[in-house]
C-alpha cells in the first residue's frame, strides 16, 4: 500500500480540534493502512514534523487487529502530545 493509495480509499474528516480516517473502505487491509498512517506519523516526530494540533481518530471496524507495534506507535505518539486514538465501528 502506498500513501496515494491511503489518500485515495481512507474517508477524511476534519473539524476545528481534530481529523478523523475512516479506514473501514480497506476492508480485510485496515491494519496495514493504520501502519502506513502510524508509521509516517511516528517518521515525522522523528524529524520534528509532526503538526500536533489537532487530536487524530481512526475508524475501524470490528474485524480491525492490532498489533504490538501499531500499539507502540499510538503509545509514542500520544506521549510527544500528538492525541491518537482508534475507534471501533460497525462497517456502513
Amino acid at each position: 500500500m502506498t500513501k496515494d493509495d491511503f489518500q485515495q480509499k481512507a474517508v477524511r474528516n476534519e473539524t476545528e480540534t481534530a481529523v478523523s480516517y475512516d479506514l473501514r473502505p480497506f476492508g480485510n487491509d485496515q491494519q496495514e493502512a493504520a501502519a502506513l498512517f502510524l508509521g509516517e506519523q511516528v517518521f515525522r516526530l522523528s524529524v520534528n514534523a509532526l503538526n500536533t494540533s489537532k487530536a487524530v481518530e481512526l475508524i475501524v471496524s470490528e474485524q480491525y487487529e492490532s498489533t504490538p507495534q501499531l500499539e507502540a506507535f499510538t503509545e509514542k505518539l500520544n506521549a510527544a502530545g500528538q492525541a491518537i486514538s482508534i475507534r471501533r465501528e460497525a462497517t456502513a
